[in-house]
């Protein structure tokens, strides 16, 4: 079995390998164990050499039989996962490539006819799906066998659409170029910097306006990350206009390929537009739509024999936690972060524990009081490791202003107000709050638990919050203000 799998690996082009690196992402074991593969030279190599080589930190620590045994499971997983993915002759090429290799296979045994007809089929299906990544090739391979037959008249009109499929798949490759540069600007300064490459999307897109993926690939990264951006949140229409404009072509032509083109592409494009709708009604507090849509993606991931099983990250329990508190599933949520700790376990990646056991104490604080039996020191304790690591290196999904909120929460929830009102004080999360608009809401509630609750000290704070709730366009602001509500209605 090793024999094949380091054959697998090392037949896998640069951009096989990036991806495959992208979907193992999250696994350091799962990347320590691709390092080894790249820089191995070696088809016969023992068990032994890639165990010491992942678990490395770990081989002086445990029995090497415990070791030799997870190097198993995780070579299993990454074999049935990522390198067979699909069981046809050549595992990680989507069913048109598969084709374009027959093809040659039947040129190479002489059978060029036989070759040619099927060649003129695939060449038509791949304009109709805008699959610029092997006309190029198809067509050359019908200009040989023109040729082999002397056919060549008819090469003058194939030499033509050469010429345009080379121009297409030029500009297709600029266009990934661009979306990978706009993941990077999004991820270091946020998406409103990326304006100058969003244009040059939309600039091809109007350029090949006869092929419409190049207008998919503009609206599908306009959205998804727009939809990810604060700085969008009070600019809906244009959101909602990207989205209408990417679900109208997405449903138009269900088999066109997106940004790239690879194997399963069409399954994982219908799970990454699940995505963007859970996004997408997210982020327009339509909870509900959001959690349904989130749901259908769980179910997707949760599949005997999936294929989806690369996007069971930390994301994906988060969003799933998420879209379950926005609409009151606060047990189910529960559930599925004890999933996430265990999914961190089987994965070795106990350093991110204390964001599971934060996620935990924030299910709690939504829930409360719902969910008892809790050890709310532990949260605290947790709560503290995580909010020093988040220090080090910031986290998108629970930021340092949200974590200080969470704590503060959970001393107001304990009646231990005084500290709640000091916690209100830390500059993260005053910022947060400002921000949010949220400062005085939350001031003023735990000032009046400190101070005694009275009837009409409470329904003056809830008149305030059904104001802003009218108000607000944001998502965070709502679910907070409705907590606040929640807690006020307590008795």
């Amino acid at each position: 079995m090793n024999k094949a799998l380091y054959d697998s690996i090392k037949k896998l082009s640069a951009t096989e390998m990036s991806e495959l690196r992208f979907k193992l992402k999250d696994s350091p074991v799962g990347l320590s164990f691709i390092d080894f593969f790249e820089q191995c030279t070696n088809r016969n190599f023992k068990n032994r050499d890639v165990v010491e080589h992942i678990y490395k930190n770990e081989i002086d620590k445990k029995p090497y039989s415990v070791l030799e045994n997870r190097f198993f499971k995780l070579r299993k997983k990454i074999t049935d996962e990522f390198l067979n993915a699909d069981q046809g002759e050549i595992g990680l090429l989507p069913e048109e490539e598969l084709e374009l290799h027959r093809c040659k296979s039947l040129i190479r045994d002489n059978d060029k006819e036989t070759a040619y007809h099927r060649l003129v089929i695939l060449e038509k299906d791949c304009w109709e799906k805008n699959i610029f990544e092997l006309l190029p090739s198809i067509i050359d391979q019908l200009i040989f066998c023109n040729q082999s037959f002397n056919r060549l008249e008819r090469n003058e009109l194939l030499f033509a659409r050469l010429e345009k499929a080379i121009d297409l798949l030029a500009d297709i490759s600029k266009s990934m170029m661009i979306a990978r540069k706009v993941y990077e600007i999004n991820f270091k300064r946020g998406i409103k910097y990326a304006k100058k490459e969003l244009e040059s999307l939309k600039d091809l897109a109007v350029k090949h306006s006869k092929y419409p993926r190049f207008d998919m690939c503009y609206h599908h990264v306009a959205l998804y990350y727009k939809l990810g951006s604060s700085d969008y949140i009070d600019e809906m229409q244009v959101i909602s206009r990207h989205y209408t404009q990417f679900r109208k072509l997405n449903d138009k032509y269900p088999l066109m390929p997106l940004v790239g083109y690879r194997i399963n592409y069409k399954q994982y494009q219908h799970f990454h537009f699940q995505l963007i709708a859970v996004f997408y009604h997210f982020n327009r507090c339509e909870f509900e739509e959001a959690y349904l849509a989130m749901k259908e993606m769980w179910d997707m991931m949760e599949a005997d024999e999936t294929i989806f099983g690369i996007y069971k990250t930390e994301s994906s329990y988060f969003n799933m936690i998420n879209a379950m508190l926005a609409t009151g599933r606060d047990i189910e949520a529960d559930k599925i972060a004890d999933l996430y700790l265990d999914f961190l376990k089987e994965n070795d990646q106990t350093e991110k524990l204390s964001f599971a056991h934060t996620l935990k104490a924030l299910i709690w604080c939504a829930a409360y009081p719902k969910i008892t039996n809790v050890n709310t020191n532990f949260f605290l304790q947790k709560v503290d490791e995580y909010i020093r690591a988040v220090k080090k290196n910031e986290n998108r999904l629970v930021s340092l202003g949200e974590t200080e909120m969470l704590k503060a929460k959970i001393y107001f929830i304990e009646k231990k107000y005084e500290k709640a009102i000091e916690q209100l004080k830390v500059e993260s999360l005053k910022n947060h709050l400002e921000e949010l608009g949220l400062y005085e809401f939350y001031r003023e509630l735990f000032h009046l638990g400190l101070t005694g609750r009275s009837r009409t000290d409470a329904e003056e704070l809830k008149k305030k919050l059904n104001t802003m709730r009218y108000k607000t366009k944001s998502p965070t602001v709502l679910i907070n203000l409705k907590w606040i509500n929640t807690i006020l209605s307590l008795k």
